[in-house]
């Protein structure tokens, strides 16, 4: 009785201990780069629209949500020539580790005849393209935010594993201009999106509020909706806001950049390394749930919290020894 008791006791620590990992992602510690790429506009109305996202676009990333200004790259209307373009993949792949993420902007036109195009000065690059150029990017992550016209035709060639793919419609069919790169910009600005209250705006809770306000506006206007917002997590199927689950990947990743935290006194700088490398078990730990059973994943993540606690009241320990 005492040890089914014990026993009870024990699960229902584990339960409480997920629950509270799950409702809280414990963060990797990693750099982040971006680029952000804004389609030959065509006209002057869209060249003002289209500039205005991608300038916006770039402040927030570096501004709010702490992006180094050298690895945000930004390209627009002529500056997007193939050459260019590759120019940059180039550029910030070479300064990208292995546990940084990868953020990739679509801002403009897209099209589709039998594979994703991205509208540039010239010669399109396909999704493929960018499927092939992404694939030999050894990071951490990586996010594609495509809020294009056809924009669904890029599901096919651009999601895959460790990425999460946002596209501003379910279909390459779907070739009207879209709405949704401007709510999307909302999302990142708007704290309300922060339904955690975390501080920090994750990927699925910025595409939940985008999705959310787009299919707003279409009600509101009483027009018939033209694009229909999608996320693909981890290369799996895409979902949409009515997903009974939140997809880990994307709940996980947020726009902040957490950089390793370095002091000067190196016992407390060594005591912080070993607690990053706990939160990353951890976060590797919730990637790989899918392929463990219940209690194997329980037991590994109850040892890894405890393991965290333990560490984190060495670093209080040693920050209260401090002078």
């Amino acid at each position: 009785m005492v040890l089914e008791k014990e026993e009870e006791s024990r699960m229902k620590i584990r339960i409480m201990i997920v629950a509270f990992v799950l409702l809280f992602p414990i963060a990797a510690l990693a750099d982040s780069s971006a680029l952000i790429l804004s389609s030959v506009p065509g006209d002057a109305e869209h060249a003002e629209k289209f500039n205005k996202w991608s300038e916006s676009t770039k402040k927030l990333l570096v501004e709010k949500f702490g992006f180094s200004p050298d690895r945000v790259i930004l390209l627009a209307d002529k500056k997007t020539a193939k050459a260019e373009v590759i120019k940059a993949f180039e550029q910030l792949k070479a300064g990208l580790k292995p546990l940084d993420n990868f953020f990739l902007f679509f801002i403009g036109h897209g099209s589709y005849d039998a594979d994703y195009k991205f509208n540039i000065l010239g010669p399109d690059l396909t999704g493929s393209d960018y499927n092939g150029i992404l694939s030999t990017f050894k990071v951490g992550r990586i996010v594609i935010v495509n809020g294009t016209s056809a924009s669904g035709a890029a599901i096919e060639t651009m999601a895959g594993k460790n990425r999460v793919l946002i596209t501003a419609t379910k279909s390459g069919h779907e070739g009207n201009e879209t709405l949704f790169y401007e709510h999307f910009l909302n999302a990142l600005q708007d704290p309300a999106a922060d339904e955690d209250k975390d501080k920090k705006v994750s990927v699925w809770e910025a595409f939940k509020f985008a999705t959310a306000s787009v299919e707003r506006f279409y009600k509101d206007e009483g027009r018939m909706a033209t694009e229909h917002p999608q996320l693909s997590d981890n290369g799996s199927d895409m979902i949409d806001l009515k997903a009974k689950e939140a997809p880990l990947l994307a709940r996980m990743t947020t726009f902040q950049v957490d950089r390793p935290i370095t002091v000067s006194d190196p016992k407390l700088q060594a005591l912080l390394n070993q607690k990053r490398e706990i939160d990353q078990k951890i976060e590797a730990l919730k990637l790989n749930k899918p392929a463990m059973s219940q209690e194997a994943y329980d037991k590994e993540m109850e040892d890894l919290l405890i393991q965290l606690a333990l560490k984190n009241q060495e670093i209080k320990a040693a920050e209260t020894k401090k002078p």
